[in-house]
């Protein structure tokens, strides 16, 4: 008997593992908004579409008007300097959290070649002045992110374990309130998620 239920009970725990492999994302808010999670790279051309043509509507309606709170998980895979990029948007993120829209914003508005290393500090240097911020905070995060060990190299390698922890594979790949949005260049996909989960 239990030699019949061996086979059954083996391949019950494929399909559940199979199952578990969906992607997926963070849910909560802190403050019970809904929560709009983006996995992406700065360097996906897939994910500039994303940023030229959802994110202005997204602003406007939800996020500058703090009705929603936002999410940028950064896949750092498309080449060495992705993750450069990612330190630094984390740096912006943990020194000038109002102005990491605008951040990101600009690193899509110089986006190049994805084959291309054009993710550099120069380049990095020269968008994080462009903020609206002080010196001394330019210097902190200019600082932070150059700097092994740092909170914002911590914050990219913890945005990589949580991508791989929730199985997304591709960018961009975006959610509302754990909910994946399919087809993530239309905004009409992201209202309609955001108005279920007022």
């Amino acid at each position: 008997m239990i030699k019949r239920l061996l086979p059954l009970l083996f391949i019950c725990l494929i399909v559940l593992s199979a199952c578990s492999n969906k992607p997926t994302a963070p849910k909560a808010t802190k403050d019970g908004k809904p929560l709009i999670v983006v996995y992406g790279d700065y360097k996906c051309p897939y994910c500039k579409k994303l940023e030229d043509h959802v994110m202005p509507k997204l602003r406007k309606n939800y996020l500058d008007n703090h009705k929603a709170d936002y999410q940028y998980i950064n896949l750092a895979f498309l080449g060495k300097d992705s993750i450069i990029g990612s330190r630094a948007s984390h740096a912006v993120e943990h020194y000038a959290p109002q102005q990491f829209l605008n951040f990101q914003q600009h690193l899509y508005a110089a986006q190049q070649d994805e084959k291309k290393a054009w993710l550099t500090e120069s380049l990095l240097d020269k968008e994080i002045k462009k903020l609206n911020i002080d010196q001394a905070t330019q210097d902190k995060i200019m600082k932070d992110y150059k700097t092994k060990n740092s909170k914002s190299w911590k914050a990219a390698d913890k945005d990589k374990a949580i991508a791989k922890e929730h199985h997304i594979k591709t960018t961009p790949t975006a959610f509302v309130n754990g909910e994946k949005v399919e087809d993530p260049y239309k905004y009409d996909n992201y209202e309609k998620l955001l108005k279920k989960h007022k």
